[in-house]
Parts: structure tokens; C-alpha cells; sequence
């Protein structure tokens, strides 16, 4: 566990048994049950990756060359941010992703919102995107290229790589999660604001620590918007979007030579999908709310003495 991360989840535990002991308020103890949880899973995922790196050959070749049909942008922002002092920030903002998670379930636990879908989202997030992984194993640009990010390598062969390194990059589950937070995070203004900053720093982190290419980050998108139609018991469009998601596994597996031929349409395919699969969730998010404000007036109006 990163050291950042450490601190982090240090003082929420302390901050909140605190307050559970102070308050005994049962809410505050549920949530650090839920944090234990989260931490445990956390790891296991971590265990998991680290096994899985053993047993996958990478497909990091594929992610690059598509890449470069968007500017290869991991290995400019990489080297534009390194030397800044906002680097170290982007770094501790990727370390600390699950304290995003938790602070969003405790929002919603807190302030009446639906804590439960929060939680399954952050869990299937989790579970199938591990699924995914192994479904298209590589690592980052990072580990597959010595010359990150100095140099751009010319396009290679296409070939797999014995990388010894987690596959877990495609698509990126830390980009999925600061979506998740920003759609969960859409009927508070303040919580909404500093989701979205949040998801700014964490898509700056992704390509400048060269953990992933700019393509993860856009299959991201329909991938997170899957999720959170689950969430919000949307099925019929989830099931669309993991439909995109498959489909663009598929692109990026068989159809690199229509993709390095048409730079542009790539790049408005890419647009269409992060545009298209944000509107839908903020439309889900929309009328899960509406949803429930209506649930809490009818349930208001039945409990109201005559």
C-alpha cells in the first residue's frame, strides 16, 4: 500500500472512530466497517494483479500503436509534468483513489442519499474491470518502453511482451472511479466540484506517471457508465455500454490498421464515445434523483397525520 495511502486511511479511521465514539451514531460505525472492507478488498485486488502479472504476456504493443493515432500524449505529459512541482500532487491524487470511494459512500450514507448502489458500484467497478484485465493484459507505457518517456519508440511489430509487471491498464479503473464519483457526486455542489477536480488531477496522474495510454482512459468512460447504469438498476443501457466496451476491445485487438489509417475519425470516435457514455450518466443520475425525491414526498405525505 502506497505511503500516501497509508496516512490517508490513517487519520479517516481515526477521524471517524472518533466521531463514532463521540456521536454513537451507528451510520459512522457503519462506515468504518465499509472502509475495512474497502481496504481488504483493496488488497486482495492488489494480490490478485500480482499473481496475474505472472501468467500474462502483455499486449502493450496494441495500446501503443493505437496511441499514436492520438499523439502517444503519455509520453508529452510525462515529460512536461515530471520536473513541476504539481507531480508529486498527481502522484499522492493516484495513490489515494480509494479514499475517493469512501468519501463518496459516506456522503451519501450521510446526508441521505443511496450509500447501497454507491457501494455496489465501487465493488463491480472493482471485480469486472479485474475481469477485463486479464481479457486484455498490458501495463503502461512505463514498463514496456526503457525510453519513457524521453523518446517515442516508432511503431514494432506487433507482438506480445513478458512484462513481469500487474496488467492493469486497460481500461483504467482509476479514471472509472473518479467518473463514478463525479456522476454519485452530481446532486451536491460542493462534493460535485471537487469530484470534478478530482477527475481532472487523476486523468493528468494517469498518463503523466505512464501507467496508462490515452486510450484506457476513454474505454474508461463506457466502462464506468456500464457500471453506473447497474447502479442505477438501468440495465437495458449498461448492457449497451459493455457492448461499446467489448467492441472496443475488439477494435483495438483486430483493427489497428483502419484505426493507425484514420487518425481523425479515431480521434472523433474517441470523442463521441467519453461525450455520449458522460451525458447518459448524468441523464441516469438525474432521474435516479428525481426518483428519489419523489420516494421521500410520497413517503413524507403517507406518514403526515390526517
Amino acid at each position: 500500500m502506497p505511503p500516501v495511502l497509508r496516512i490517508l486511511l490513517a487519520g479517516w479511521f481515526l477521524a471517524i472512530g472518533a466521531q463514532a465514539i463521540r456521536k454513537r451514531d451507528a451510520r459512522l460505525w457503519q462506515i468504518l466497517a465499509v472502509s475495512v472492507v474497502c481496504v481488504l478488498g483493496v488488497g486482495c485486488v492488489g494480490v490478485a494483479l500480482k499473481t496475474a502479472a505472472r501468467y500474462t504476456t502483455k499486449y502493450d504493443l496494441w495500446l501503443y500503436t493505437a496511441d499514436t493515432a492520438l499523439g502517444s500524449p503519455a509520453f508529452g505529459m510525462a515529460r512536461l509534468l515530471r520536473p513541476t512541482a504539481l507531480f508529486p500532487l498527481l502522484v499522492a491524487v493516484y495513490e489515494a483513489m480509494p479514499m475517493a470511494m469512501l468519501m463518496v459512500y459516506a456522503a451519501h450514507l450521510l446526508r441521505g442519499g443511496t450509500p447501497e448502489r454507491v457501494l455496489g458500484a465501487f465493488a463491480l467497478n472493482f471485480g469486472a474491470g479485474y475481469c477485463l484485465y486479464l481479457l486484455f493484459p498490458a501495463c503502461g507505457p512505463e514498463y514496456a518502453f526503457a525510453s519513457f518517456p524521453a523518446a517515442r519508440p516508432g511503431l514494432q511489430v506487433l507482438r506480445t511482451l513478458p512484462l513481469l509487471a500487474p496488467p492493469n491498464c486497460m481500461p483504467s479503473l482509476h479514471t472509472s472511479t473518479a467518473l463514478l464519483a463525479c456522476w454519485f457526486c452530481g446532486r451536491w455542489r460542493w462534493a460535485r466540484k471537487a469530484a470534478l477536480l478530482n477527475l481532472l488531477l487523476t486523468v493528468l496522474a494517469t498518463l503523466a506517471t505512464g501507467e496508462h495510454y490515452l486510450v484506457d482512459l476513454v474505454v474508461a468512460a463506457p466502462f464506468s457508465a456500464a457500471v453506473y447504469g447497474v447502479a442505477q438498476r438501468a440495465y437495458g443501457p449498461a448492457a449497451a455500454w459493455l457492448a461499446v466496451v467489448l467492441a472496443w476491445c475488439g477494435a483495438l485487438r483486430f483493427g489497428l490498421a483502419w484505426i493507425t489509417a484514420a487518425p481523425g475519425a479515431f480521434l472523433c470516435v474517441c470523442a463521441l464515445t467519453v461525450l455520449g457514455a458522460w451525458w447518459l450518466s448524468v441523464r441516469l443520475g438525474a432521474a435516479a434523483q428525481r426518483g428519489l425525491v419523489n420516494q421521500m414526498e410520497y413517503n413524507g405525505a403517507v406518514q403526515t397525520p390526517a
